[in-house]
């Protein structure tokens, strides 16, 4: 795939009593449509980029993988705006197809908390708790989201996009960008399944809120540390309780607040 995250558009800019005409850079938005063994089973919005992670992790993290293992590339076909070759989907449409049998989520998707319509079969089945004994130093974990925070280009090219990143507690070993900030830790996980990296004592780190969605999608991968700059919901919080998922919330230039099973993070 060749989209690009962002296109230049021409935009009236009001400043000090006057209109400006400028280009502006605005991040692009496509529909992204899941067929397993032909059958559509989701479409939800997404940024044009890492869509092969994307879909991967998704499937993963949304419990589709349940007794298969790990997809391979050649089940996988990616097709953008195939509208344009005479198939069902639109002009603006990705669609990504899955050759493969695997368990099929019977409960219907939830509408999620989250940005770009996002969708969730999440359920409270069981998930395995997080046996991690990692431990990292406070001022460790504010440096790496100093870093990640540097990372971001396409935010700060069209400031509508969240991000995600993978760490081992030294630097960031993968980042994504998207319009919703479930797809970037997504392509996180699809990342990482993709290039048989271990998401085991490692540090995820997220541009957005920490809802319940977004804990479970690290809990599903043995994440045991989440960190973000804004607020975990009350069903986060629960859940990271429940399995022993490290919580950390409002980082900002130099503090944070850590909401579950904070002996993962030491002062010295």
């Amino acid at each position: 795939m060749n989209s690009k995250p962002s296109v230049k558009k021409g935009i009236a800019k009001y400043k000090d009593g006057s209109f400006e005409r400028i280009e502006d850079e605005i991040a692009v938005e496509k529909r992204l449509r899941i067929f397993i063994r032909g059958k559509e089973v989701i479409s939800f919005l997404c940024s044009p980029t890492m869509v092969e992670e994307l879909v991967v992790g998704f499937v993963m993290s949304e419990g589709f993988l349940k007794g298969k293992g790990m997809l391979c590339p050649e089940e996988i076909l990616i097709e953008e705006n195939p509208g344009q070759k005479g198939v069902s989907g639109g002009n603006n449409d990705i669609e990504a197809h899955l050759f493969v049998e695997t368990e099929m989520v019977d409960n219907p998707p939830a509408v999620t908390s989250g940005c770009a319509k996002g969708l969730t079969f999440s359920s409270e089945e069981k998930t395995e708790y997080i046996e991690d004994d990692m431990e990292i130093k406070a001022g460790d974990i504010i440096y790496l989201f100093k870093e990640f925070q540097t990372r971001s280009n396409l935010y700060r090219l069209t400031g509508g996009v969240h991000s995600a990143a993978l760490s081992d507690g030294k630097g960031i070993i993968v980042f994504a960008e998207d319009i919703g900030r479930h797809n970037a830790v997504d392509k996180i996980i699809g990342f990482c399944l993709l290039n048989k990296i271990t998401t085991k004592g490692k540090i995820l780190l997220s541009s957005g809120r920490l809802s319940s969605e977004i804990a479970r999608k690290a809990i599903r991968v043995s994440i045991p540390i989440l960190v973000s700059r804004t607020a975990p919901t009350t069903m986060a919080v629960d859940i990271a309780e429940s399995y022993n998922l490290t919580l950390v919330g409002f980082l900002r230039g130099e503090r944070f607040s850590i909401y579950s099973y904070p002996k993962r993070i030491i002062v010295s």
